[in-house]
């Protein structure tokens, strides 16, 4: 409810990018403290040595405001649907803070967008880019689209593979309580492109959807091992 009013102060305010990235960080940490959720940061962190494409999922509102507390320090741009450009001053206020607003059902825009993003990559800058294209509302990882898997091997960047866990169980996409729990964001080893072409980009889309729906089982497994038994009367 009140991101119009964090997203005019970014908007109209003299922030750089990080000001304004920060900005949205703090007010996404009071969102989930207010949830009663807490994120942790877990896995091969990586570092800022050249350009690559951090590519991730989304099971509902809980890890967008995950991402948005926790994922500056290793991105220089991130990308999200053009229906946040219709939050008031959304669109002035991604533009300071380097995120991109992808078109949907508008691919020679999207073209166009990819192309420059593609180009900032291969120069060296580290892109968001989400794996399922939206959230997904499940418990679970989606069908991975493209997008990432083409920015990365036209730009011949490793993808950084990320994988977000705990979402659901504080609050289902949809749903408007939250209970309390933790949001757990793992990084995985980066998946190199080298030699790839674009015909692959399907085939690694789906290496790349394996590699975090593995990642996200293996998470849940431990949340069940960790649950206190029941000892029966």
């Amino acid at each position: 409810m009140g991101l119009p009013i964090v997203s005019a102060r970014i908007a109209f305010g003299r922030m750089d990018r990080n000001a304004a990235c920060a900005a949205i960080a703090e007010h996404f940490g009071r969102f989930l403290t207010r949830c009663g959720a807490r994120v942790i940061v877990e896995g091969d962190v990586p570092q800022a040595d050249g350009g690559y494409v951090l590519c991730y999922n989304e099971s509902s509102f809980v890890d967008v405001a995950a991402f948005c507390e926790v994922m500056w320090p290793y991105i220089d741009r991130a990308a999200a649907a053009d229906l946040y450009a219709y939050i008031p001053f959304g669109r002035r206020m991604a533009r300071k803070a380097g995120i991109e607003m992808v078109p949907r059902g508008n691919r020679a825009g999207t073209e166009r967008l990819m192309a420059e993003v593609v180009a900032r990559v291969r120069a060296g800058e580290r892109q968001a880019w989400g794996g399922e294209g939206r959230i997904v509302g499940m418990d679970g990882i989606g069908r991975f689209k493209i997008g990432a898997s083409l920015i990365a091997i036209r730009a011949q960047v490793p993808v950084i593979p990320v994988t977000f866990c705990g979402g659901h169980q504080i609050m289902p996409f949809g749903g408007v309580r939250a209970r309390p729990g933790l949001v757990r964001v793992h990084f995985g080893a980066p998946v190199p492109t080298s030699g790839l072409t674009e015909e692959d980009a399907r085939a690694f889309a789906d290496r790349l959807q394996a590699v975090i729906a593995g990642r996200y089982a293996a998470m849940k497994a431990e949340e069940t091992k960790d649950e206190p038994s029941v000892v029966p009367a």
